[in-house]
């Protein structure tokens, strides 16, 4: 079936529509990761299989009470759930490294050269499941460290497959796997447990709005004279806005005296 056309633009646009309007109110920054709404049409709705009470079937519109059909919030955005899939299969990995680079600030390094990969698609895994090829994969000690912090924060999002529909079970009919123990020891469980760890860690991913934020702005990457300015910016409390942190980079000594950029001859 080509889903291009119904798919692919509204999918898109959702993410969009999501952090405008996460930015544009008062509400705490952390309510773009667990935001109670999204944005659907009534083919997207049908896609995923949300019962809701959608008309449009062009242009996206707001749905209240996402959370109560597994939707709404950064993580469970279909963009984020199908860039961080595998072509055939969902990937925990790359979830959970999406996790730790773009919401935790933590990442990992690349993996060494022969750190090997398992089958892209799920069906090649032997009668295997993905967390048994995963655990398999482990064993090779080049392989352990990194894993035991990624693919515990990725396993809890397997509800979604590989498009971001929800799902209760494998193709195959498999229970799916969606728990994990991090190297701190907290058990999570499902997307409502990934989002409560996320709570708990609101300083972390204010970390990271920051240095994005900040970078966005400069035009560059975070340096050393910038971590006053950071600290402020992230010590400032979890319920303040989006704009908040707008006004701090706007008004900073860094963004008021940035150097102006010298634009190409040709422009000139």
């Amino acid at each position: 079936m080509d889903t291009s056309r119904w798919y692919a633009r509204p999918c898109t646009t959702n993410p969009y529509r999501s952090s405008n309007t996460s930015f544009a109110t008062t509400a705490p920054i952390a309510k773009y990761l667990n935001a109670d709404y999204t944005f659907l049409n009534k083919p997207l709705a049908d896609y995923y299989g949300i019962k809701a009470d959608v008309k449009s079937t062009g242009a996206v519109g707001k749905i209240n009470g996402a959370n109560a059909f597994g939707r709404g919030g950064a993580l469970r955005l279909g963009t984020v759930l199908t860039t961080t899939s595998a072509p055939l299969r969902t990937s925990p990995v790359k979830r959970g490294d999406w996790i730790l680079r773009r919401i935790l600030n933590t990442p990992m390094p690349p993996p060494p050269a022969d750190a090997g990969s398992i089958p892209a698609g799920d069906k090649n895994f032997g009668g295997l499941s993905l967390h048994d090829k995963l655990e398999a994969h482990k064993r090779n000690a080049t392989c352990a460290n990194c894993h035991a912090r990624i693919d515990p924060l990725g396993f809890p999002l397997e509800n979604y497959d590989s498009t971001g529909r929800w799902r209760a079970q494998y193709a195959d009919g498999k229970e799916i796997y969606n728990s994990g123990t991090t190297i701190d020891h907290a058990d999570i469980h499902g997307t409502t447990g990934l989002l409560k760890y996320r709570d708990d860690r609101n300083e972390m991913f204010r970390k990271t709005l920051t240095t994005k934020l900040l970078g966005y702005a400069l035009g560059r990457t975070a340096l050393p004279s910038d971590l006053a300015l950071m600290e402020q910016m992230v010590g400032e409390g979890p319920d303040d806005p989006f704009s908040k942190l707008a006004i701090d980079v706007v008004s900073s000594r860094q963004f008021r005296n940035h150097p102006a950029m010298r634009l190409p001859r040709q422009i000139l």
